[in-house]
């Protein structure tokens, strides 16, 4: 009988665009497969149901634009300019979206699979909307169960780091968000807070994948 039966489980892959998320999510995958189980997939970012009046009117005013970099069309959530009023209605749309996503999304249809992978995921939303709108105190506990409490039991969260310059030599196009290192900061304080796995990306990836791998022993996988 699967141990994970009875409990299913999630493996939440965190971490700042760039790091190595997707390679290790694939391997993991396969490392799975080949420990003998079937692991569900879930890539949960950018749900925005009850924002989209606000995105739609920071539009207007000019605090929510994209723009091309080395070719790529980014977008930029420039809140932090705002009214320290509207900046926490955004946190307050934006907790609401992450749990109906998140139930929808996630607990729904992992509830009878043993594993599920995580690749993006209320955690990554709440990265997002403390350096979107400049207040970092909120990534912290408490609204990290605000955020990610519907799976907080469940679910054990590897965070991928990687240098930032090594980032911008493979993502150019990541020299020109600002906020990619104040990203970095935030998940490192919530996986401090949260006690994440984390998995340095800087060098060889057979290395990167061999911790991975132990930390799975370590977990029960």
């Amino acid at each position: 009988m699967n141990s994970f039966a009875v409990t299913p489980r999630i493996i939440a892959v965190a971490g700042v665009d760039g790091s190595g998320k997707t390679t290790l999510t694939d391997w993991l995958r396969q490392e799975l497969l080949a420990r003998g189980h079937r692991p569900g997939f879930v890539w949960s970012r950018f749900n925005n149901y009850l924002s989209k009046p606000f995105l739609a009117a920071t539009r207007v005013t000019g605090h929510n634009v994209y723009r091309i970099h080395e070719g790529v069309r980014m977008g930029f959530h420039e809140f932090g300019r705002l009214p320290v009023a509207l900046r926490y209605l955004f946190v307050g749309l934006q907790a609401l979206d992450v749990n109906i996503a998140t139930l929808l999304k996630i607990r729904f249809p992992s509830r009878h699979i043993a594993v599920t992978i995580c690749e993006r995921g209320p955690w990554d939303t709440l990265v997002d909307v403390a350096a979107d709108t400049g207040l970092e105190g909120l990534a912290g506990p408490f609204f990290a169960g605000i955020f990610c409490g519907q799976l907080a039991k469940r679910a054990d969260v590897v965070l991928v780091e990687r240098d930032a310059g090594l980032i911008e030599c493979s993502r150019p196009e990541l020299k020109f968000d600002g906020k990619l290192r104040q990203r970095q900061r935030l998940y490192r304080r919530l996986a401090d807070v949260g006690g994440w796995k984390v998995i340095v990306n800087n060098g060889d990836l057979n290395d990167t994948k061999r911790d991975f791998s132990a930390w799975l022993n370590d977990r029960g996988y």
